[in-house]
């Protein structure tokens, strides 16, 4: 069994009165709400200006363009998803206190409340292109509609890894004091050796785990008070000196200078990650903390707190729905026959505001209709049990990743339908019930 003690309070916050976070929730740390929110905007945002509509020779194009091609430095503020592994690795700290124990029930709680709402994504979405392409929407549309959807599904592939190494991660974490940080680099650093030396690009999927692994360390030691030296003055030092290290191996190695995939590149720092992206978590992460007091003054006043309070829980829903909205957006765009306008073109950027505020509200529409349903987890799952639906969760995560939910997949070996299957029968092993029923406990964590 883990004993994880209260994180310290931080020097020089100041005492202000705010709203208790709910009593239902885990306990929360607002800086941190307030970060993985701000990521997620920045995320969809990123996401939904890519675009998704662009005119190729009078024909609709839903992958070629890209708004950032032409201004790469922004993915380096854009591209947070080393603060979203971050502020996961500390909200598994949060979630430890109040004599929580990390063990098998923990680990089948957390994966069952993690897959719930792609199981939720699943049920509505493999039935939907089926009623598009009857609509008469152009089968390409729906096609790489569907497949955009399931290719986001990669952060809950690594999630789901995380998670069910965390147990070990923890121990390490006690026992090698953040040492566990710097292998996890230098394996990250080899396998792009490999990568990049011998031009074993698939060897660089080790990284989905090397790198992101040390991310979500670095989220454990912060939330455990071990970063509290580095703040103000210090974390910005840091900060700076991570994207300096990112500018050398980009300038001087094989790295792009995009962190993200775009397109006409033949390599990525995302697809499969890079190490130059530790750099770019250093430099992130860094710049945060450096702005911590400011940050947790900001999230604690009344107002905000009740508007992070309210956000926060939902950020998972969001990164679900984000794409769905997006894809049905531009399905009645086509559908519609509205004509699109070249990326960059003033045509374009009138477009921009108009594309946004229909993205956001059918993304709305979705957190509220769909958010709320998922399935809760049992304390009364047996260790084989764990690690079976473990590893059927994480294949069928996997699969979807790959396959989408394109309806001319449906039938493959590797189909979405397949992946479901394997989502659904991982979840049942792991004790999942709908939200609300009662589940059985055993009364005793077994650490």
């Amino acid at each position: 069994m883990v004993s994880i003690a209260p994180a310290r309070p931080r020097l020089g916050a100041r005492r202000v009165t705010v709203p208790p976070a709910s009593a239902a929730s885990a306990p929360r740390d607002r800086f941190l709400d307030l970060v993985r929110i701000t990521a997620m905007v920045l995320v969809v945002a990123q996401h939904w200006l890519m675009p998704i509509l662009a005119v190729d020779g009078g024909a609709i194009d839903l992958e070629r363009a890209n708004v950032l091609e032409s201004v790469w430095p922004a993915t380096w503020v854009t591209q947070v998803m080393p603060l979203v592994f971050f502020t996961s690795g500390a909200a598994t700290v949060l979630s430890l206190r109040g004599g929580r124990a990390v063990d098998r029930s923990w680990v089948s709680r957390r994966l069952v409340r993690l897959v719930g709402g792609v199981i939720v994504l699943a049920a509505v979405w493999l039935p939907l292109p089926a009623l598009l392409l009857a609509s008469g929407l152009d089968v390409e549309v729906v096609s790489v509609g569907g497949r955009l959807i399931g290719g986001l599904l990669w952060f809950l592939v690594v999630l789901v890894i995380l998670t069910a190494l965390t147990p070990v991660l923890l121990r390490v974490a006690d026992r090698l004091k953040g040492a566990e940080i710097g292998i996890l680099a230098v394996a990250a650093i080899a396998v792009d050796t490999v990568r990049f030396g011998l031009g074993w690009e698939h060897a660089g999927y080790l990284n989905a785990v090397f790198v992101w692994a040390a991310v979500y360390a670095i989220g454990i030691h912060g939330a455990r008070g071990r970063l509290d030296w580095l703040r103000g003055g210090r974390a910005a030092i840091v900060g700076a000196v991570g994207f300096l290290v990112l500018g050398a191996v980009v300038a001087f190695g094989p790295y792009p200078p995009a962190m993200i995939g775009l397109p006409g590149t033949t390599v990525s720092n995302m697809n499969p990650p890079s190490a130059a992206l530790l750099a770019l978590a250093v430099g992130q992460i860094g710049l945060t903390l450096a702005a911590r007091a400011a940050l947790t003054r900001f999230a604690n006043r009344p107002r905000v707190a009740r508007m992070v309070d309210i956000c926060a829980p939902h950020t998972m829903a969001v990164y679900l729905w984000h794409t769905p909205a997006v894809v049905l957006i531009a399905a009645a765009v086509v559908g519609l026959g509205f004509d699109g306008h070249p990326v960059g073109s003033a045509g374009w950027w009138l477009s921009v505001p108009a594309w946004v505020v229909a993205a956001a509200v059918a993304l709305a529409a979705c957190v509220a209709l769909f958010g709320k349903l998922g399935l809760q987890g049992s304390d009364a799952v047996s260790l084989p049990r764990v690690v079976g639906g473990a590893a059927l969760v994480g294949v069928g995560v996997l699969v979807l990743t790959v396959a989408g939910f394109d309806p001319a997949r449906l039938a493959d070996v590797l189909g979405p339908l397949v992946g479901t299957w394997a989502l659904v029968c991982g979840a049942l092993l792991l004790g999942a019930r709908p939200v609300g029923a009662r589940v059985p406990r055993t009364g005793r964590l077994v650490g």
